[in-house]
């Protein structure tokens, strides 16, 4: 894979899309905190033509898959548009994968921001080694009604502005310390195994995974995943591991949810790398960006983590 291509930094005046990849927007209303953040930071929101569109075919999507390829394509393709942010995750995102064109955009490659079902477009805008940001939705209630904090968006507006994160985060009981230097891959747990094995998977050697979920409802399947990419051979190319939020797997009401890293910490015991747990992203209120495809690096301290970019 060739170099990853970090966009450009937005200046005042530059035009962010607003979009609906996936599952329908179910009240308007939601974007009304953040998009006068996003005017505060100088910058123009241009929502797209069918970002509030509603189609029902097993699942309420945010209009068809042609609305969306067609808000997607136009995002990636009108030069007036400097960067893509996602409404709200859900599902939907995955039947964009083959008809999105990406001539365009890797001539003139633009930050994509979001998290979830959005794992999909990280995935095919890494395979074309375009950088993107991992990071909350446009959409700031989360399905639980907690809003998350301004400076969870002031910290994806650094991004935006050419400012590389730099995160410090207390040790946990399960961590293996040590130092990790590669590629950020992955995100949502689930779309992450939903991946595995197709065209549009990650490229792991090398890597740093980044693992979130929600809402599993059985601790067997987070085992699933991480089985699914074992016997995919990826967890042995991996230099180290990010693991954020796990909330609600098995039934405890919980961001951090112990048990489901117990079963992760299992599968990945057998390697000798360096891991993180209780990293603070994922479907959290304080949501830290993480800037996916990008070089990190992860040291794992006995009473700190501290994960860089360069």
């Amino acid at each position: 894979m060739s170099c990853f291509k970090l966009p450009k930094a937005l200046e005042r005046g530059s035009k962010i899309a607003i979009l609906s990849p996936a599952g329908y927007l179910t009240n308007p209303a939601f974007l009304d905190h953040v998009i006068p953040m996003i005017k505060a930071q100088g910058y123009v929101p241009v929502l797209s033509r069918n970002c509030f569109e509603k189609f029902d075919n097993h699942y309420a999507y945010a209009g068809t898959p042609a609305q969306r390829l067609e808000d997607l394509q136009w995002a990636c393709d009108d030069p007036d548009i400097d960067a893509i942010w996602a409404t709200r995750g859900g599902y939907g995102s995955v039947q964009l994968l083959d008809g999105l064109k990406m001539n365009a955009i890797c001539q003139r490659p633009k930050w994509l921001i979001g998290y979830s079902d959005i794992t999909y477009l990280h995935s095919l805008f890494n395979r074309h080694s375009i950088a993107t940001i991992h990071g909350p939705n446009v959409v700031r209630t989360l399905s639980n009604g907690v809003a998350p904090p301004p400076s969870s968006y002031d910290k994806v507006f650094d991004i935006l502005q050419g400012r590389m994160p730099t995160y410090s985060i207390n040790s946990h009981a399960l961590n293996k310390t040590g130092k990790a230097r590669g590629r950020l891959v992955g995100g949502n747990q689930t779309i992450v195994g939903a991946l595995s094995g197709t065209r549009y998977d990650f490229d792991y050697e090398g890597a740093i995974l980044f693992i979130e979920d929600i809402g599993e409802n059985a601790y067997y399947r987070i085992d699933r995943q991480m089985q699914t990419l074992e016997t995919a051979g990826a967890l042995a190319k991996l230099k180290g591991v990010i693991v954020g939020s796990m909330r609600d797997i098995g039934g405890i009401k919980s961001d951090f949810d112990e048990s489901a890293y117990r079963v992760i910490s299992q599968v990945l015991s057998k390697y000798d790398i360096p891991r993180v747990f209780a990293f603070p992203a994922g479907h959290i209120p304080d949501h830290y960006p993480l800037i996916m495809g990008a070089e990190v690096e992860i040291d794992v301290q006995a009473d700190q983590s501290h994960v860089r970019y360069f």
